[in-house]
């Protein structure tokens, strides 16, 4: 049987990158709203960007519509869009530092697009970054179309760096705390597709199961279901104790899993009943598997209180073809096989009748 996928960081990595997508759009929303509202105040006579930065913020507002519209539509190609839009942004900035004089703190604007790409990319992308803006600012200031005090300089630099520093902390922290949490909730999606007594499947996660495999099969394709019921369990139960019942279900369902096939997938569906779905499995190989389970369970000496028991179960097997293959459908007609194998005195495999699961 396929074991449960051990918790993982592969769902909480396309989270991740899920959530940095919503705030990569967020952030070129807001760059829309901002670059149009500029081009509206220069248009108005309310600010005076020069006709250069005019043509620049025109530009950087087109190709950013254009790039949320691809981030939208191609959601993979998630990370050129974003280098692309923050090369854009960087362009932007930096042309500003050097056709906008009468704005005296337009150096600013290297803030927030340092610290969305601390939070898109990460330390490196985001450091480099940094070291782009203060040469950009360095430049600028040499040439004097930044004037600026040295000590408005250095309290730019050094304001940016801690800003970095800060940024860089909170990512890693978010982080941290976004990969606990992803193991965590992947950890409980295991738990909740699980038997906690037996290790199996249960009930919802071997239906997810079936379906899986239907939904991969080719037409024609047989599928096989076989439902295995403990006989006499009650009694089992009453003689020795739900402790030494539950003693039993463990040793049937690792009986259970060694008597399989590779392929094949083992669940306990509820009390005493199991069920085994064989892919790709004629009705002769089904009642095979289903017979060598009945007999090694049937030779099997389990331990009881004080003695070996002897434990048989009852096996009722169906067979359908894809792609009249529905897990209601066969999961009934393998419960009635089996009841029938408890009718004709138990410890026996009996097969459901053809077309009870959409055999043709």
């Amino acid at each position: 049987m396929p074991p449960l996928p051990a918790p993982s960081s592969s769902n909480g990595t396309l989270q991740d990158l899920a959530l940095r997508r919503r705030f990569l759009m967020t952030i070129m929303a807001a760059s829309l709203l901002w670059a149009g509202g500029m081009i509206f105040s220069s248009f108005a006579g309310w600010l005076s960007l020069g006709r250069v930065q005019e043509g620049n913020t025109f530009a950087f507002l087109l190709v950013v519509a254009v790039l949320l519209f691809a981030v939208r539509c191609w959601p993979g190609r998630f990370t050129p869009i974003a280098a692309l839009f923050f090369l854009a942004a960087f362009c932007y900035i930096g042309a500003a530092q050097f056709l906008v004089p009468r704005d005296s703190l337009r150096m600013l604007l290297f803030f927030p697009c340092v610290g969305a790409i601390f939070l898109i990319f990460g330390g490196i992308a985001a450091w480099i970054a940094i070291a782009a803006a203060l040469a950009i600012f360095a430049v600028a200031a040499v040439t004097n179309h930044v004037v600026v005090t040295p000590l408005a300089a250095s309290t730019f630099a050094i304001t940016l760096g801690f800003t970095g520093v800060c940024f860089h902390v909170f990512s890693v922290q978010a982080r941290r705390a976004l990969a606990t949490v992803y193991q965590q909730n992947a950890a409980l999606d295991v738990a909740a597709r699980q038997d906690t007594l037996t290790g199996l499947l249960n009930l919802r996660a071997f239906r997810e199961a079936m379906n899986g495999h239907f939904a991969g099969a080719r037409a024609g394709d047989p599928f096989a279901l076989a439902f295995v019921d403990v006989d006499e369990f009650k009694s089992i139960n009453d003689r020795y104790g739900h402790a030494g019942g539950d003693t039993i279900l463990i040793a049937v369902a690792h009986t259970l899993k060694a008597a399989v096939r590779g392929a094949d997938v083992v669940a306990r569906i509820g009390g005493e009943e199991f069920a085994i779905l064989m892919p790709r499995t004629e009705l002769p190989d089904a009642l095979g598997v289903a017979e060598r389970v009945r007999t090694e369970i049937q030779d099997q000496a389990f331990a009881g209180a004080a003695e070996a028991l002897t434990v048989t179960v009852s096996v009722g097997v169906t067979v359908s073809r894809a792609p009249r293959c529905t897990v209601d459908a066969m999961l009934q007609a393998a419960d009635m096989a089996m009841y029938a194998a408890k009718a004709e005195g138990r410890n026996r495999v009996v097969a459901a009748p053809k077309g009870a699961a959409g055999l043709s």
